[in-house]
């Protein structure tokens, strides 16, 4: 049995801000898992980077006549900014520029592959632009998909995640020049996938993903795996530590396999572990995966071949957890058109919890969602501010008249009551499957938390000329009784979508530490909640869009 679950989320590129639909993704479906297992008890790790040797990095730098390495770093610390007033809780955070753990780590990884005859020198005819005397890969180049036609970059589509292999785009430009290239023979060290292609399709049916990923496994090791150089002859990334090819750079998706075991090295440095046992940590754990759907291909297919190559014995991922796009207004998000919401901006007006709120509300999970302002505003005004917080600020004031400032016991609960406890624990089930790596859903657990809110605004109604006419009875102390119990619920199930929310209202109720299942479950009465008024939820300002454009 695993003794935790290592939770991965696909390092951010470090070339710019993160927009909402950055937010959406991986960082935040990474940060409600990983908070789902320590809700339980369940020892996790959330492990991410900084992807700094992506192409992207020095294309945005040449364009704004900066350094790179000072504009990856600036950007990593936009980046850590945002995740912690997202409240997203990584136990690491690597940047490789700054990481000797991370160059030797790769270096190892290239040199042990090439030993062992897992990847082969090949030479063959690569896009090359005359003009800027550049070979042209990834973002230095575009064209149509070979496969779909729609507009990619070089190595990868994002609109179906299917590889190419740079000189099969249709129409191809350079990126710098905006010239058709030509094409130039370069010898680069390449890694044979087509065979793993057998191995992958048995790994594929035992690892957990979306009916999406599974159809695009089942395509990918159907046909004729390319070919994939690990190495390019390019003056960005990690010097190839194999003679003859020191001039070349380490592909940055072959990079990021290796990157992933520092990341856990990294966190076990930080927990006072050895680094050096990171292997056994590694296959002693559950592994959890999570990333875009436009980078299927690279997590299921590339990643785990480059894995069996590496070490035959190390241990495969066990869940892959995707989105699609997440838009705004019902089109992509763009940086170079200024068609985004700006992640630190919104944060910077919205609380954290009604942003995570609205994020996993609507996570694009197996389908594009859209961010729209009164979409915004419905949830946070309608459902959070109105209902939530309508049934606590209620329950509160019942527990002052009724209980006296404390949390009542059950005792001999009629027919009504019983059937709301029993709807209560069906819901909480519910809720918990939603963060299940197998059935992951946030959105449905959200759906879990605004019934459970409703089902307990019904609840309070129905037994409000109980409590008005007989608030000494017994009867109307169970009833506020189980719906503290509803609370109680509410806090911990909500934890792991709006930490802060869950941490106040687990407070608000007397309860100590951090939100727990077994905590929840175990509350008792007779505990002093906290007295006040308790404002969880405010109205949005009027003008949050206004203050969030700029405008």
């Amino acid at each position: 049995m695993p003794t935790r679950t290592l939770v991965t989320a696909a390092p951010p590129t470090p070339n710019g801000d993160l927009h909402l639909g950055h937010l959406s993704g991986p960082y935040s479906g990474a940060d409600m898992y990983t908070r789902a297992q320590r809700l339980r008890g369940a020892p996790a790790l959330y492990l991410t980077g900084s992807d700094v040797h992506q192409s992207y990095v020095p294309l945005k730098a040449r364009a704004l006549g900066r350094d790179p390495l000072q504009l990856a770093d600036q950007y990593a610390d936009v980046v850590a900014a945002i995740f912690a007033a997202a409240s997203f809780d990584a136990d690491t955070y690597v940047r490789p520029q700054h990481s000797k753990l991370h160059t030797e780590a790769v270096q190892e990884f290239v040199a042990a592959l090439h030993r062992a005859g897992r990847i082969v020198p090949r030479t063959e005819e690569c896009l090359y632009c005359e003009a800027c005397e550049r070979y042209l890969f990834e973002g230095h180049v575009t064209g149509a998909c070979p496969r779909c036609a729609a507009e990619s970059d070089g190595n990868s589509c994002e609109e179906c995640a299917w590889p190419n292999v740079c000189t099969d785009l249709v129409d191809p430009v350079c990126n710098g020049c905006g010239a058709a290239p030509g094409r130039r023979s370069f010898e680069r060290l390449v890694f044979p996938l087509a065979e793993y292609a057998e191995r992958l399709r048995g790994f594929h049916g035992s690892v957990s993903m979306s009916p999406q990923l599974e159809s695009l496994c089942a395509e990918l090791t159907a046909c004729q795996l390319p070919d994939i150089p690990v190495t390019h002859p390019t003056d960005w990334g990690i010097p190839v530590p194999v003679a003859g090819f020191e001039d070349q750079r380490v592909y940055v998706w072959a990079e990021m396999v290796p990157g992933y075991f520092v990341e856990l090295m990294e966190a076990l440095q930080a927990r006072g572990e050895d680094p050096a046992g990171w292997r056994g940590a590694w296959n002693d754990s559950e592994i959890v995966q999570f990333f875009g759907f436009d980078n299927g291909y690279f997590h299921t297919v590339l990643f785990p071949a480059l894995m069996m190559a590496y070490d035959p014995e190390l241990r495969l991922p066990d869940a892959f957890l995707t989105n699609e796009f997440f838009q705004l207004d019902d089109s992509k998000f763009s940086k170079s058109r200024g068609h985004a919401i700006w992640a630190d901006a919104l944060l910077a007006h919205v609380p954290a919890s009604v942003v995570r709120y609205a994020l996993a509300h609507d996570r694009p999970e197996t389908a594009r969602t859209s961010f729209t302002w009164d979409r915004l505003r419905s949830l946070a005004d309608g459902e959070l501010a109105g209902t939530w917080q309508g049934w606590l600020d209620g329950l509160f004031g019942r527990i002052g008249t009724v209980g006296g400032g404390q949390v009542p016991a059950v005792v001999d609960p009629g027919p009504a009551q019983l059937r709301f406890a029993a709807a209560l624990d069906a819901l909480a089930a519910d809720c918990l499957a939603a963060y299940e790596a197998a059935a992951f859903s946030p959105q449905r657990a959200v759906r879990c938390l605004n019934e459970l809110v409703r089902l307990a605004s019904a609840f309070a109604g129905g037994q409000a000329r109980l409590c008005a006419d007989r608030p000494d009875s017994v009867r109307a102390r169970t009833a506020v009784a189980l719906e503290a119990r509803a609370a109680t619920l509410l806090a911990a199930l909500a934890y792991p979508v709006m930490p802060d929310f869950g941490r106040q209202l687990w407070s608000a109720l007397g309860l100590p530490g951090t939100p727990g299942w077994e905590s929840a479950s175990a509350a008792r009465d007779g505990r002093p909640v906290v007295p006040g008024g308790h404002v969880f939820f405010a109205p949005l300002p009027e003008d949050v869009d206004v203050r969030v454009m700029g405008a």
